[in-house]
């Protein structure tokens, strides 16, 4: 029997298939994804809540650079608590239309 006639072992199948998620503003998948805190953690830690207890979102790098540089942790935690509250911004709609023609880096 042949090299080419063997079965490949299930654990080599699943370390190269690597699961793609989406990220929440701009649509586009990627093998990682961090953990967006829709509410800051420095502003949930004020306000009393724990960590474990702030609502994360996944976001790519791109999505999660531009919002930190774009507001501040006030505004994050005040006005643009949910995913409807920041993607309803122009700036933010602008910044998606932009990099879904972008290729993932």
């Amino acid at each position: 029997m042949g090299r080419k006639d063997r079965e490949q072992a299930s654990w080599v199948e699943d370390t190269q298939v690597q699961k793609l998620e989406e990220c929440v503003l701009c649509g586009r998948e990627a093998p990682s994804m961090t953990d967006h805190h829709l509410v800051p953690k420095s502003q949930g830690r004020r306000q009393g809540v724990k960590l474990g207890e702030i609502p994360t979102v996944k976001m790519c790098a791109a999505c999660q650079g531009f919002l930190s540089k774009t507001f501040s942790n006030a505004q994050l935690a005040n006005e643009l608590n949910t995913v409807e509250a920041i993607l309803a911004r122009e700036e933010v709609q602008k910044f998606v239309k932009w990099v879904q023609k972008q290729p993932l880096t």
